[in-house]
């Protein structure tokens, strides 16, 4: 666990010693600013290639999460590629120290800039979203006398449990392709046989994922296209099953995420082992799951504002830095943080809508959120922000972007 209260103070849990007291670290600051655990972000990664230990599978960290450098790294140096969605995270991941032999190109607008240079670093594979798409890398590929290693992303059709706006596998969703175009890709592949290599087929179902009935009933539906096109006499090498893996926000259940990771290592067991194994490379794509526990915002207040109706805590930050609960509606615990040791027990207690400095009414980290009585000058911890918090920041009403501190 990376971060919990220990006597009454909100601390990292160091797997070095003693705790670190948060508090230790906001003292001298004022502004917003993520924090994230690098030594929790490594016993994740460790966590997850111990579930799926025993299959031939490449674990390629989804940089969208969190493209903060230390934490690529740090992931990447456990052994893992990156999947990456833009130019600007392709060089992110080299900058890092990733080789182009460990990164994957997912995202449905490349442009050709970004084509050329996925195929001048070299990188594992392309995965290819439309007939448009591959005809656009066949050219980039013969300009630069290269032959690119497309994969493709079919839309297997179903509809997890999640969120409308991530999910990305269904007929509705701009993602992936329908089995329907696959005589259009074979006639672009055949015609520009000196430029493309295809790899094998790529999915991915949707973000948030916690129950994995979808996820393999997917998996299923692209393993079968994946054999029946291999038996079309395509040397198929990588079957990509996505990403998506979820935690629970409303709580800090570690066990449940460690029973999800172990239940989603023994499904592709049952399905990838024995002479399956060895006929083809698995992928997958996870992000939250590896880095959203492992982040804090901490935000100061800056004002209690109490009316007839409700009270506000007025904070320092808000949507323009954690833009899910906006966007999403989505909820992050957020958490009392006393420099004195006494706001986590406090027994005096309201009840605030956390608000920030916003010319917006969607400006609200957490409604109807119990914590002890606030004044100004407080801060206030947001829980499970290590993904898609910073990389979805934003300068909007021309706020300074938060500041990313990493505890080693």
């Amino acid at each position: 666990m990376a971060f919990s209260y220990v006597d009454g103070q909100l601390a990292r849990l160091s797997l070095a010693g003693s705790p670190q007291l948060i508090a230790d670290i906001v003292k001298d600051r004022h502004r917003a600013f993520y924090l994230y655990d690098l030594q929790g972000i490594g016993e994740r990664v460790r966590e997850l290639q111990t579930a799926l230990s025993g299959l031939n599978m490449g674990i390629h960290y989804a940089v969208k999460a969190n493209h903060h450098p230390e934490v690529i790294k740090t992931i990447a140096g456990l052994g893992c590629g990156v999947d990456v969605v833009s130019g600007g995270e392709l060089n992110r991941a080299l900058e890092a120290g990733v080789g182009g032999e460990r990164i994957v190109f997912s995202g449905v607008g490349k442009s050709r800039g970004e084509i050329e240079l996925a195929l001048r670093q070299s990188i594992f594979q392309i995965n290819v979203e439309s007939p448009q798409e591959l005809e656009r890398i066949a050219k980039v590929g013969a300009e630069l006398g290269l032959q690119a290693p497309v994969a493709f992303r079919m839309n297997p059709d179903v509809s997890p449990d999640t969120h409308p706006y991530i999910k990305t596998g269904f007929r509705d969703n701009k993602f992936g392709m329908d089995e329907a175009l696959l005589p259009e890709l074979f006639k672009i592949l055949k015609e520009n046989s000196a430029h493309l290599k295809l790899m094998g087929l790529t999915m991915h179902i949707g973000s948030q994922l916690r129950e994995l009935s979808a996820v393999f009933e997917a998996v299923g539906k692209i393993w079968r296209l994946f054999e029946e096109i291999r038996s079309q006499g395509f040397d198929l090498q990588t079957l990509d099953v996505g990403g998506g893996l979820g935690i629970d926000y409303h709580s800090d259940s570690f066990k449940e995420e460690a029973e999800l990771m172990k239940r989603y290592g023994q499904e592709l067991r049952d399905r990838f082992s024995g002479e399956r194994a060895k006929s083809v490379r698995l992928l997958c794509e996870p992000g939250r799951i590896l880095v959203a526990r492992f982040g804090l915002l901490l935000t100061q207040v800056e004002y209690v504002k109490r009316t007839p109706y409700k009270n506000f805590a007025i904070v320092n930050s808000g949507m323009h830095h954690l833009l899910r609960p906006a966007l999403y509606q989505a909820q992050h615990r957020i958490l009392p943080l006393s420099l004195g040791g006494s706001k986590a027990g406090a027994s005096d207690q309201e009840v605030y809508d956390v608000v920030g400095p916003i010319c917006e009414s969607a400006d609200v980290l957490g409604f109807d959120r119990r914590l002890p009585r606030l004044d100004e000058g407080d801060w206030l911890a947001v829980a499970d922000c290590g993904a898609y918090g910073a990389v979805m920041a934003s300068q909007y009403n021309l706020h300074e972007l938060p500041e990313e501190v990493v505890l080693s």
